[in-house]
């Protein structure tokens, strides 16, 4: 089947009918907002031990702080950079692995397992971070997406996935 015989499709015009996938396919990248990560992440993380977490996204790294408080002990704060590890965009696995560093001062797997525990496309395994991007609100619904027996997902890879400030951007290549 030549491209232009996909572009005849029917499915394909279907779903070419959403605003954000035709902006996906024509530009060839997405971005992330801190603020959807705060709203999505961070909303589920807080509890009555982990309070005041933040987000921020700089250029080629993203910093988590907050204070954690422990039974008697005070309200210790807390800050943990971290960078993206490595990306898996198959058809048969979806995610991005972030690598911690420079965490202050607490013990990195005690903040994390906390964390990551209360996220539930998070995973925590060997000082790596993972995120199931296929089990995140929404982008999963639209991972799942069909052009006819096919998932659209299956028909595009990252290329390349970086920090920006304040948001996260993608590239995405074509895969035929």
């Amino acid at each position: 089947m030549s491209i232009l015989d996909m572009l005849k499709n029917p499915a394909l015009v279907e779903f070419m009918k959403d605003q954000r996938l035709r902006e996906l396919v024509t530009k060839r990248e997405f971005r992330i907002s801190e603020e959807y990560l705060h709203r999505e992440l961070l909303g589920a993380a807080g509890d009555e031990e982990l309070q005041g977490l933040t987000l921020k996204l700089h250029d080629g790294y993203g910093e988590i702080a907050g204070t954690v408080k422990k039974r008697l002990l005070p309200a210790i704060p807390f800050s943990a950079r971290f960078r993206i590890g490595a990306v898996t965009f198959g058809p048969y696995e979806k995610k991005v692995h972030l690598a911690m560093e420079a965490v202050k001062p607490l013990d990195l797997d005690w903040v994390t397992r906390k964390m990551v525990e209360r996220v539930p496309f998070l995973s925590w395994h060997e000082g790596k971070v993972a995120c199931d991007l296929e089990k995140v609100p929404r982008l999963g619904d639209l991972l799942e997406r069909r052009i006819g027996d096919r998932r659209a997902s299956d028909l595009v890879t990252i290329k390349e996935l970086v920090f920006r400030p304040g948001e996260i951007v993608a590239r995405v290549g074509v895969v035929l």
